[in-house]
Parts: C-alpha cells; sequence; structure tokens
C-alpha cells in the first residue's frame, strides 16, 4: 500500500514539473513571439526629433516632428479636455502606419508655399512676421491649416449640404437670402448676404458675423468641393477656408488666412495637397518623396 502511495505521488509530482516546464516554454514562445515584432521604421530630423507616423486618407504618412503644431490625435483618441474615468483609462494601441489619425495641424506660408517648421528659418520668420507684421495690422501671411481624415467614404465629399443648411439657416434666423453676384471673383462663385445691403437698416452692412461673403468652387459633377467664407468688414479681414483632397488619399482641410491671400486659393490647395502627398511612404514606412518642412 505504501508503495503505490509513493508512485503515485511521484507521478504526481512529475506531472507537475512537466506543467511547469511547459507553462515556462509557453511564456518564453509569447514572449519571443512579442519580441520577434519589429517596430516600424520612425524617421528623424537633424535635431534628432522622430516623425509622427499613421495612416491619413487611406495611405501611410511619416510626419516631421517640427512641422506638427501641437500634436496628432488619433481616431479613439479621448478628447483635449476629457478628464472622465475611461479617458484616464485609455490604452493607445501601438502607434504603426496603420493606425489611422484623426487630425493635425501645421502652419502655411500663403506667399511661396512653405510650411513653419520649429528651430528652423521658417520658425524665425513667422516669429518676425508677428512681431513686425500683426501690430501694424498687416496682412500676415501665414494660414493655420487642419487637416482632418476621412473615414467613411460612403459619405457625400462635398459642401452641397454644408451650404444649403448655412443658406436655410441665415434665411430663417436673419431673415435675408444670398444673392449669387453675375461676376465670379478669382474664379469663385461669389454669393453676397443680401445683395450687401443690410435688412433692418437698408443700408450697405456694418458688420459682417451674421452674413459673411461666401465663395464656392464646383467640380463637373456639381459638387461644391471648395468653401470659403470671408469678413468684408474692418481693417483685418479673415477667411475660413475649406476644402476636399479627393484623388491620392481622402482629407478635408481647413485653413485660415487673411483675405488678401484670397487669389491664391488655387496655387493654396495645390501646395497643400503636395505637402501631404510628400509625407506619404511605403507600408513598411520607407520614404518615397523628400518630406515638406525637413531640410
Amino acid at each position: 500500500m505504501k508503495n503505490s502511495f509513493k508512485l503515485h505521488l511521484r507521478l504526481v509530482c512529475l506531472n507537475c514539473m512537466l506543467l511547469i516546464a511547459g507553462c515556462s516554454d509557453n511564456n518564453h514562445s509569447e514572449k519571443n513571439v512579442v519580441q520577434q515584432q519589429p517596430a516600424p521604421v520612425r524617421h528623424q530630423d537633424r535635431f534628432g526629433r522622430y516623425d509622427s507616423i499613421g495612416n491619413l486618407g487611406g495611405k501611410p504618412v511619416s510626419i516631421p516632428s517640427g512641422v506638427v503644431f501641437t500634436w496628432v490625435r488619433y481616431i479613439g483618441d479621448p478628447g483635449d479636455f476629457d478628464s472622465s474615468i475611461k479617458a484616464q483609462l485609455y490604452n493607445r494601441p501601438p502607434v504603426t502606419y496603420q493606425l489611422p489619425i484623426e487630425s493635425f495641424g501645421f502652419q502655411y506660408r500663403l506667399t511661396d508655399g512653405a510650411v513653419k517648421t520649429s528651430s528652423e528659418q521658417t520658425d524665425a520668420d513667422y516669429m518676425h512676421d508677428n512681431i513686425t507684421l500683426i501690430p501694424k495690422m498687416k496682412p500676415f501671411p501665414w494660414g493655420h491649416v487642419i487637416v482632418y481624415n476621412i473615414v467613411d467614404l460612403n459619405k457625400p465629399r462635398n459642401y452641397n449640404l454644408a451650404l444649403e443648411e448655412s443658406l436655410q439657416a441665415t434665411k430663417k434666423v436673419y431673415h435675408f437670402n444670398y444673392i449669387e453676384q453675375s461676376e465670379p471673383v478669382y474664379g469663385l462663385i461669389y454669393l453676397k448676404a443680401n445683395n450687401g445691403i443690410d435688412p433692418s437698416t437698408n443700408k450697405p452692412w456694418q458688420e459682417d458675423t451674421s452674413g459673411p461673403d461666401i465663395f464656392i468652387s464646383k467640380n463637373n459633377n456639381d459638387e461644391i468641393k471648395t468653401y470659403i467664407e470671408c469678413d468684408f468688414i474692418g481693417k483685418v479681414q479673415y477667411c475660413s477656408h475649406l476644402f476636399y483632397i479627393d484623388n491620392n488619399m481622402h482629407v478635408t482641410i481647413s485653413i485660415s488666412y487673411n483675405r488678401v491671400y484670397l487669389k491664391l486659393w488655387q496655387q493654396t490647395e495645390k501646395n497643400i495637397t503636395a505637402i501631404l502627398n510628400s509625407w506619404i511612404v511605403t507600408n513598411d514606412g520607407k520614404l518615397i518623396k523628400k518630406q515638406a518642412g525637413k531640410i
């Protein structure tokens, strides 16, 4: 009986040892799998700053760190001022060239198409223009660009509905219509609030908050691909310019700038498209073009 008990005990101990060895092997294998997953290629600028990477409009991108204004936001990231428990516990997935970007911003010079990069000459130019031009109310040549990823490609990629809703809201709240002008401006269809007359005074507008000038551009399918609203009162007048990039990547762009530079709207769209295209890389992160904003 004792011999049988001892034999049973030995078998149990042997099984435990095998299980422990097996668990150890499994853990080792799992560690190997994790270790074998290569980290994505991350490019650097001449200061050693790593690019921000991700997927933008269906394309893998590598965005120079010095270009990004504030930070790159990824889809799923909590809001800037979200202090909820869920936000505090949020754990972003590993950043790869497949992780979809939600939005990011940068500064663009309208006069020559340059991108502002921190610690480079354009950074010094930007600060100089801030100090010398803005206090004197002279045209500031820089525009703030925000790039938004388009994730749902089934939704209409035009501003037709946005314009319609804006015109309806104006009519409902302020009781006037926008009138399309007979002559285009810089190739843009020009819509003027109540034909330039304030209905409450029956005189030319003295303020433009309720009825900014609207400029649009349509493609051959009658889709509004460019939508611009501009101030027309005051010494310093600004424009808010929206447009779609829909050929190589799917994104929508917002840029604000001094109205003096409205005449450059087509070149601005072309330049910003080229800037974004310069940040497209291969699926494994290899550079394709010289990156805009990087020396």
